[in-house]
């Protein structure tokens, strides 16, 4: 076919490798001949087939990006268990554990300066973990002013947040302070 340069140089773009390429391509030409059946003639037959090549070439892509599986080396209980030691914690570090205690003690003091409706909006969401209809049902409130309760509460915190911050010189929002939480 005169046009397979250019379906190959179409894989390649996307693969950038000539041999996944030529593969794309091959691999393109069984399921467009498999699935020609389905062509239903909206376009040009050309315009189809290069939408199956980048198909093709973008499943090649996919399976070479993904992360091979490596077997684990066998145990043997003389060796020890230093292969173990290169398998990170899923726990927290302690610098974590202690950077979130400080800062959910400094959003609990920030809180503090809070109105009691907007607290109450705010520890409701936030620290009990209630969606909007369970905590508007607590309240008895309508869901719209318990959103706006919400929303007050968490730009009075950020604005509180930020001046508390400029006022402290050895504390920034890079030293373990996040106030994503609230954000």
């Amino acid at each position: 076919m005169a046009s397979r340069k250019q379906f190959v140089a179409i894989a390649y773009s996307i693969l950038r490798n000539t041999e996944d390429a030529e593969d794309a391509v091959q691999n393109a030409f069984v399921s467009g001949y498999s699935h020609l059946r389905n062509f239903q003639g909206r376009s040009a037959i050309k315009t189809w087939f290069t939408r199956v090549v980048l198909n093709a070439a973008l499943m090649i892509r996919r399976k070479r990006m993904s992360v091979p599986v490596v077997s684990a080396p066998e145990w043997a209980p003389e060796e020890g268990s230093k292969w173990m030691d290169g398998i990170p914690s899923p726990d927290p570090g302690p610098e974590m554990c202690l950077a979130k205690t400080e800062t959910l003690a400094f959003i609990e003091e920030l809180t503090a300066h809070l109105n009691p409706c907007l607290r109450q909006a705010f520890s409701m969401y936030y620290g009990n973990d209630m969606t909007v209809s369970q905590a508007r049902a607590v309240t008895g409130i309508s869901p719209t002013t318990f959103k706006a309760r919400l929303f007050r509460a968490r730009r009075q915190i950020i604005s509180e947040a930020k001046r508390a911050l400029a006022r402290r010189p050895g504390k920034q929002a890079s030293d373990g302070f996040s106030l994503a939480v609230v954000a």
